[in-house]
C-alpha cells in the first residue's frame, strides 16, 4: 500500500510538472517564429542581390518594380551597345560589346564591357535582374486592359498596371499628373513619334511616381523616336531598344536583353 501510495504521489508530480511546461511554451502571445525558418526570420523574397536603389521585398505584388541591380544602369544591353556621341548618360552603362570601345563622351556611373572578364558576370546579372522584374509586371493584375494596339499620347491616365494586348505608342505629349506607380506593359513594340514629350505634372514629382515601360514576347523592341524627352525606365526582352537623335530620358533607364542603340542622347537614372 505504501508503495502504491508512493507511485502515486509520482504519478501526481509529473502531471503537474507537464503542465507547467506545456503552459510556458504554449503562451498566448505570438512569440514571432516562423514555423519553417525559425525566430526572426524574414519570409519576404527580394528581388536579388546587386547595387542601386529599389523597392524593398514584396515590391513583385504592389508597388514601384524592383530592379535589384539593374536599378544603377542608365544603359544596360545585353548583346551589343552601340553610340553616338556626344552621349550623355548618368547612371552604370553595360554591355559586352560597346561602340565606340570608350562609351558615352560623357558618363556619371562606371561602364561596364567585356574586360576585365568578371565585368560580364555583372551584366548577365544586371539582365537576369531586370528580366525578373519584367516578369514581376507581367504577373501583376490589369487595372486598365487595351485590346489593339494604342496611343497613349495626349490621354489622361491614373496610376495603375496598363495592358496592352499589342504594340503601345506615345504619338503626341502625355503628362502624367496623378501620383503614384505607372506599369505600362504590351506584347508589342514602344514606339513613339518625334518630337514628343512625356512629362509629369500637377501633383506628381519624380519622388512620388514612377513610371515603367515594359515590351516582353515574341514582338518586343523600343523605338523613341528623334528630339523626344520620354520619362521613366524603359524595359525590353527579348528584343531591342534606341533612342531617337537628340532624345532625352529623364528619371529613367532604356534596358535591353539584346541591342541598344543611342544617337546624341542624355539620360539620367531617378
Amino acid at each position: 500500500m505504501n508503495l502504491f501510495k508512493s507511485y502515486s504521489r509520482l504519478l501526481a508530480w509529473s502531471m503537474a510538472l507537464l503542465m507547467v511546461a506545456l503552459a510556458a511554451g504554449c503562451g498566448s502571445g505570438d512569440d514571432g517564429r516562423d514555423p519553417i525558418l525559425g525566430s526572426g526570420a524574414n519570409t519576404n523574397v527580394g528581388p536579388g542581390p546587386g547595387p542601386g536603389p529599389g523597392p524593398g521585398p514584396g515590391s513583385c505584388a504592389s508597388g514601384p518594380l524592383a530592379l535589384g541591380s539593374a536599378a544603377s544602369f542608365g544603359v544596360l544591353g545585353g548583346t551589343a551597345l552601340s553610340i553616338t556621341n556626344p552621349t550623355s548618360v548618368t547612371g552604370n552603362v553595360g554591355s559586352p560589346a560597346i561602340t565606340p570601345a570608350v562609351g558615352p563622351s560623357t558618363l556619371v556611373g562606371t561602364m561596364y564591357d567585356s574586360s576585365p572578364a568578371t565585368e560580364l558576370t555583372v551584366i548577365a546579372t544586371a539582365v537576369t535582374d531586370m528580366q525578373t522584374a519584367i516578369a514581376c509586371a507581367v504577373a501583376r493584375p490589369c487595372n486598365f486592359n487595351y485590346g489593339a494596339a494604342t496611343d497613349f499620347g495626349g490621354m489622361v491616365l491614373a496610376p495603375g498596371v496598363h495592358c496592352v494586348a499589342a504594340a503601345m505608342s506615345v504619338r503626341s505629349n502625355l503628362t502624367l499628373s496623378t501620383p503614384g506607380d505607372y506599369i505600362f506593359r504590351s506584347s508589342g513594340a514602344l514606339t513613339t513619334s518625334n518630337t514628343v514629350t512625356v512629362a509629369l505634372g500637377g501633383a506628381a514629382n519624380a519622388t512620388n511616381t514612377s513610371v515603367f515601360w515594359v515590351s516582353s514576347g515574341a514582338a518586343s523592341g523600343a523605338a523613341i523616336g528623334a528630339t523626344t524627352t520620354f520619362l521613366g525606365t524603359i524595359m525590353v526582352s527579348p528584343g531591342a531598344a534606341g533612342l531617337g537623335a537628340n532624345s532625352t530620358l529623364l528619371n529613367g533607364r532604356i534596358l535591353s536583353s539584346a541591342a541598344v542603340t543611342l544617337d546624341t542622347n542624355q539620360i539620367a537614372i531617378p
